[in-house]
């Protein structure tokens, strides 16, 4: 059977969703962290290791739980996306994306034709013995696709980036786009501020959800207040820093 898309169907209720980034390259961190209550877990191979064969392996230990698992790409590669797509994802993060042509190529890249681009090949399901028909129906109905909007040019076309159909959510980044508007890392300025505002209140026109991370003075309670419907907080690594040093001070 194919799995319907956890993240999607959580978002669907009005929550607000929580996400782990993954570094590892782990199955094992996967099913680690299936149950513990997080929305999504990232597995990142824009800033991570894993290779493809690596991120199946994640896709299969993802599988029992029923929080999301979502694969950031390296960047905006139709190739990758389809292969990615082939492995059984359902939900792709895709950085800097700048303008509504890099918006639509991204949405094309994951959708069968009429509606993109995507070519035929979904092997894993045939395995599974899904009828090819069934598996792009499926689809259709379980792809989620995160556009992420990391400079002053994205910012500039966030209005027409999340108006293009098949944008399930977008994502800001606030380090690089910091970068961007000449205030690298400065989270307080009045600049970053502005854009992040102007990013959620465009997306809010076409009823798009917009998701970040935690930066500076902004945590998840008050990104949320902000207007954020989908914070991911730390990583795994992270998680078993904070955990070894609070054992280390309470055991030893």
């Amino acid at each position: 059977m194919l799995k319907p898309n956890q993240f999607k169907r959580r978002l669907a209720t009005g929550a607000n969703l929580s996400g782990v980034w993954l570094h590892s390259a782990s199955a094992s961190t996967v099913e680690a962290l299936g149950d513990t209550g997080y929305d999504c877990l990232i597995v990142d191979n824009e800033h991570g290791p894993s290779s493809l064969e690596q991120t199946r392996t994640q896709l299969l230990a993802s599988f029992p739980y029923d929080c999301g698992l979502c694969v950031r790409t390296p960047w905006n590669d139709q190739v990758y996306l389809k292969q990615l797509l082939d492995l059984g994802a359902d939900t792709v993060m895709i950085p800097m994306i700048d303008d509504v042509e890099q918006a639509k190529a991204a949405v094309a890249a994951c959708r069968y034709p009429p509606k993109g681009r995507r070519g035929y090949g979904p092997w894993r399901a045939m395995m599974r013995g899904i009828p090819l028909p069934n598996y792009i129906e499926f689809m259709s109905e379980n792809l989620f696709v995160m556009l992420q909007i990391e400079s002053e040019k994205g910012v500039a076309s966030a209005e027409k980036i999340a108006a293009v159909e098949g944008v399930d959510m977008i994502i800001v980044g606030p380090n690089d786009l910091s970068g961007s508007l000449g205030v690298a890392q400065n989270f307080e300025s009045p600049v970053l501020e502005r854009a992040i505002d102007k990013i959620i209140a465009d997306a809010r026109k076409s009823n798009v959800p917009v998701g970040t991370v935690p930066h500076g003075p902004w945590g998840a309670k008050k990104l949320f207040a902000r207007g954020m419907r989908f914070i991911a907080g730390t990583t795994e690594f992270g998680l078993m820093r904070r955990g070894a040093k609070a054992d280390l001070a309470e055991n030893f």
